[in-house]
This record gives structure tokens, C-alpha cells and sequence, in this order.
């Protein structure tokens, strides 16, 4: 990817969508560009952890089915927040074939695994949305990024 690519940070909330509509309106007249929405599914809940004991090997099998379960069922209740995104951004002018959608699982952290995708796809740009009235940098996913993304250009959207 090139330097015109830019990488959304999206988990469909409120202040996701409002840095949708940003790129939206900053990076529309721009053909030679692509835009990227990255869902992270979050970790495993704590339900899902071993019980403290040495699974057999049937309850590892239907441990695992849950678990497959849970993230099927993540990345269906995200289709409808995908599919208001990229209607925004092509509303805004992007053609549909300048916007595509990322899942990623089984990260460390939410803040990593987007400041990983976003150097290792070669994205130069990447733009998220702050929630809440906490100050910037006392915490929260934008400061983590803001403090991991060496060599980025990092957008937050308020």
C-alpha cells in the first residue's frame, strides 16, 4: 500500500462512525487511495478461560466451539456497522472499491494490534475516534496509539 492509504480504527461506536465521516469528507476527491476499516475483536472474555484444571480432550473440543461461536457471532454484529460505514464513505464520494474491511483476532492488546496492522499494511495514516471527556493522554486506545505509533500519522477524531 502506499502512502494515499488510510486505516480507520472501527469498533462502530459513536465516535468511530464520526471518524468515518471524517475520512469521508477529507479523503473523498482522492482516487488513487483506499480506506480500510479494522474491526479487533476484543480478547476472550474471562468465561471462556480454562476452569483451573486440565481440560480433556472432549471439553477442550467444546470449549473451542464456544469460543468459534462467540467470535462468528462478533464479526455478525459488526455487519451492520461495516455496511453504515462503507455506505458513508461512499456516500461521501469513495467509490466502493476504495473501501474494504479488516477482522483481526487474538491480539495482546486493541492498541497493538492496530498500530501492527497499521505499520505492516503500510498505512501512513491512521485515524480513530476519542470517547469520553478523559484528557488524551491519561489513557484509553488513543493514547496507547498515540505512544505506539512511531512513524505514523495518527488523526483522532473528537
Amino acid at each position: 500500500m502506499d502512502e494515499r492509504n488510510v486505516l480507520i480504527a472501527f469498533d462502530g461506536s459513536a465516535s468511530a462512525m464520526k471518524a468515518v465521516d471524517y475520512v469521508g469528507s477529507q479523503f473523498s476527491g482522492l482516487k488513487d487511495m483506499k480506506v480500510t476499516l479494522l474491526y479487533v475483536v476484543p480478547n476472550v472474555p474471562p468465561q471462556f478461560w480454562d476452569d483451573g484444571h486440565i481440560l480433556t480432550p472432549a471439553e477442550r473440543q467444546e470449549r473451542q466451539e464456544v469460543i468459534d461461536r462467540w467470535f462468528a457471532n462478533q464479526k455478525t454484529v459488526m455487519g451492520p456497522h461495516f455496511e453504515k460505514a462503507h455506505r458513508m464513505l461512499t456516500e461521501k464520494g469513495l467509490s466502493p472499491d476504495q473501501v474494504d474491511m479488516r477482522v483481526i483476532s487474538d491480539v495482546t492488546t486493541v492498541a497493538e494490534a492496530v498500530v501492527e496492522e497499521a505499520k505492516t499494511g503500510g498505512y501512513r495514516t491512521l485515524v480513530l475516534g476519542r470517547r469520553g471527556a478523559v484528557p488524551i493522554l491519561t489513557g484509553g486506545l488513543a493514547a496507547s496509539i498515540l505512544h505506539k505509533g512511531a512513524g505514523l500519522a495518527v488523526c483522532i477524531v473528537e
